[in-house]
C-alpha cells in the first residue's frame, strides 16, 4: 500500500475509533445516577464528542502543522476524559468494568492516532 493510501486509511481508522469511543461513553454515562451532582455525565459526553470533532477536522486539513495541533489537542482531551471516568468510578457512578471499557476505547483512539502521526512525520519540525 502506498504512503498516501496508508495515511488515508489511518485517518479513517482514527475517526472510526473516536466514534466508537462516543458510543462507549454514552453507554457508560447512561448508568450514572440521576442526581449526578458533579455533572460528570454531560462533561464526559462533551469530551467524547469534542475528541471526535477535533479528529474529524484535523484529518481533513491540508496544513500538516494545523493537523498536528488538532491531534495534540485530542491527546489532552483524551487524558481529561480518562480523569473524568476515573472520578466517576471512584464516586461509584459506574463499575470498574465500565471504567475499563472507557480506558479501552481511549486506548484504541490513541493507538490509531499514534499510527497516523507517525505516517505524517511525527510532531517534530
Amino acid at each position: 500500500m502506498n504512503h498516501l493510501k496508508q495515511i488515508t486509511q489511518a485517518k479513517i481508522d482514527v475517526r472510526f475509533y473516536s466514534r466508537a469511543l462516543i458510543k462507549i461513553v454514552f453507554m457508560v454515562t447512561d448508568v450514572f445516577p440521576e442526581n449526578d451532582t458533579e455533572g460528570l455525565s454531560p462533561l464526559m459526553r462533551k469530551k467524547a464528542l469534542g475528541i471526535s470533532s477535533f479528529l474529524t477536522h484535523g484529518t481533513v486539513k491540508t496544513d500538516l502543522d494545523e493537523q498536528k495541533q488538532d491531534f495534540l489537542t485530542v491527546m489532552g482531551e483524551l487524558r481529561d476524559l480518562l480523569k473524568l471516568a476515573t472520578i466517576a468510578q471512584h464516586l461509584k457512578y459506574c463499575s470498574p468494568s465500565h471504567l475499563n471499557d472507557v480506558r479501552a476505547g481511549i486506548s484504541n483512539v490513541i493507538d490509531r492516532l499514534d499510527k497516523l502521526v507517525i505516517l505524517i512525520g511525527g510532531f517534530e519540525k
